[in-house]
C-alpha cells in the first residue's frame, strides 16, 4: 500500500518536471530554423544572465517607424567560456544582429551573430568553442609528432 501511495505521487511529479525541463530548450517551438534575419539597431539594454542572456534593441524601419526587438543568446556561462561579459555589449551602441527570426512573426530572434558599429563581431559559444578546441587538439597532435 505504502509503495501505491508514493508511485501516486512520484509519477505526477516525474512527469511535471520532464515536461518542463524538456520545454526550456526546445529552440524549434520558439524560432524558425529555415530562416535567417539581420536587422540593425540601437541597443536599450543587455542582460548577461542564465538561463540565456537577452538583448533589447530599437529598430527603425524604412519609413522611421521604432521597434522594440528582442535577441535571445545562450546563456551566461556558455557565453563567458568564451570570452563575454557583460561588457561585451552596451545601452546606447549601433549593432547588426543575424539570427533566426520567431515563428510568430514577432520582433524576437535567437542570435547567430552580432557586427558592433567598429566591425568587431561576436558569435555563439558553440562555435567559438568548437574552434579552440579543435585548435587545441591539432597543437597537441604536434607536440606528440616532436622528437
Amino acid at each position: 500500500m505504502r509503495f501505491l501511495r508514493a508511485c501516486c505521487f512520484a509519477i505526477p511529479l516525474l512527469v511535471v518536471c520532464v515536461s518542463t525541463a524538456t520545454s526550456h530548450h526546445s529552440f524549434s517551438a520558439v524560432y524558425d530554423d529555415t530562416r535567417v534575419l539581420t536587422v540593425s539597431g540601437v541597443v536599450t539594454q543587455f542582460r548577461f544572465v542564465n538561463p540565456h542572456a537577452m538583448m533589447y534593441m530599437d529598430v527603425k524601419d524604412a519609413s522611421g517607424k521604432v521597434s522594440k526587438w528582442t535577441v535571445e543568446f545562450a546563456g551566461r556561462l556558455n557565453l563567458s567560456n568564451v570570452g563575454w561579459t557583460p561588457e561585451s555589449i552596451k545601452a546606447g551602441e549601433r549593432v547588426t544582429v543575424t539570427g533566426n527570426p520567431s515563428h510568430t512573426g514577432s520582433e524576437r530572434i535567437a542570435f547567430k551573430k552580432l557586427v558592433h558599429a567598429d566591425g568587431t563581431e561576436l558569435l555563439p559559444a558553440g562555435p567559438q568553442r568548437a574552434n579552440a578546441l579543435e585548435e587545441e587538439r591539432k597543437q597537441r597532435a604536434l607536440q606528440r609528432q616532436k622528437p
